[in-house]
């Protein structure tokens, strides 16, 4: 073992002692070569109360991570400092566990919502690990029994009352990360720090590139002249800025109805039809990886078309509704989503991309799953 090696050749030079803790370790800041050296001889010499992991993850922060704890802001603007690898993961949402799979650290997951339990085609793995709840409504007792290095949480969801500070209360020493890994606007920054937490920077930097790739084409090929999109959730259920429909209808070059309308809120069918936007754009729980049944996207779609007074709204007129599973939409398959997207906003512009063939590309690439998307899954109605 390399640190074993370290520290017989430091012996020579030892001073000061290790305490007795492993945060001890860090009572100035970090990790130095003589607190390692002397942890390691009193754990041999059996004089240690420190046990061989906790030896072993005081080895790879000093020889990985340069002595020092790791530190980043996460997306509830929170500071989350780890002073050992992360081994033990809960994950309380699908879209978190899919960015697990993305930077190659799926093993790591041993508990998962009950919405990835229910997705056994897109985690075929994960999808046998223990229920820990929903990212609404987390069970605190099935996290704990499971003893998680971190969790994994949306920023809005769950409510801290029903997270950290029962955690707290519990007395437990588990750090609660907030990341959503479903805005477009904020999913490449999410993954760069938690492939930085996890040592996989190799995979995100991957992963970054490869959307990148997409976000780069889609700006590329806008317009000046813009379409006006509405974005909705049941079509008098507005998606307006900061939510992660809003977010792809603006990267893929459209000029949203909403702009300056935060969250999600009820309107009047009178407005929508005011607002006379070009396209509509609705999310839906329906369709994705688990079916390849499109009646409940088809009903969703006809819901927005056969509302009183929406025939005369241009975007139902011309024949340019659109439903999008969230799965696509609302998730790490962004890029995907995002292609789709303006490929319905500007079809003239993007003959030559198939955003069918993105997606089987995204999922060979990063999800490596058996898993063909002209066969199985409904994502879209109308269909690609």
């Amino acid at each position: 073992m390399r640190s074993v090696v370290i520290s017989i050749l430091l012996l020579i030079s030892l001073t000061g002692i290790a305490g007795a803790h492993y945060m001890d370790f860090f009572k100035d800041g970090k990790i130095t070569k003589e607190e390692l050296a002397h942890a390691v001889i009193d754990y041999m010499l059996g004089k240690s109360d420190l046990g061989l992991d906790e030896i072993r993850d005081a080895s790879h922060v000093y020889i990985h991570w340069g002595g020092k704890p790791k530190s980043i802001v996460d997306s509830a603007n929170r500071t989350v400092t780890i002073y050992k690898p992360i081994k033990r993961i809960v994950t309380l949402t699908s879209d978190a566990a899919e960015a697990l799979v993305i930077l190659g650290a799926k093993d790591k997951i041993v508990g998962v919502s009950k919405y990835t339990k229910e997705s056994k085609r897109q985690f075929p793995e994960l999808s046998k690990l223990p229920s820990v709840g929903s990212c609404f409504n987390p069970d605190v007792e099935a996290i704990v029994n499971l003893n998680p290095d971190v969790v994994i949480a949306y920023v809005r969801w769950p409510d801290p009352s029903k997270l950290e500070e029962k955690l707290e209360l519990i007395g437990v020493d588990t750090k609660v990360i907030r990341l959503d890994f479903y805005k477009g606007s904020t999913i490449k920054e999410e993954v760069e720090k938690l492939g930085y937490l996890l040592d996989r920077e190799e995979n995100a930097s991957r992963y970054i590139k490869w959307f990148e790739k997409y976000e780069n084409l889609v700006k590329s090929r806008t317009p000046e002249k813009k379409v006006k999109v509405y974005t909705c959730g049941k079509p008098l259920r507005a998606f307006g800025e900061g939510s992660g429909l809003y977010d792809l209808s603006v990267a893929a070059g459209g000029e949203n109805v909403l702009k300056g309308r935060e969250g999600y809120f009820d309107v009047d069918p009178e407005q929508v039809i005011l607002w006379a936007p070009d396209v509509i754009l609705r999310w839906s729980y329906a369709g994705g990886y688990e079916t390849d049944d499109i009646s409940e996207m088809k009903a969703d779609y006809e819901e927005i078309v056969k509302l009183p007074g929406f025939e005369n709204v241009p975007a139902v007129k011309n024949g340019r509704v659109y439903v999008i599973s969230g799965d696509l939409a609302t998730a790490p398959s962004f890029p995907v989503a995002l292609v789709t997207v303006a490929k319905w906003l500007y079809p003239e512009v993007y003959g030559d991309v198939n955003p069918k063939e993105v997606f089987q590309e995204y999922i060979d690439s990063f999800l490596h799953i058996n898993y063909n998307v002209s066969e199985h899954g409904i994502f879209v109605y109308p269909e690609w």
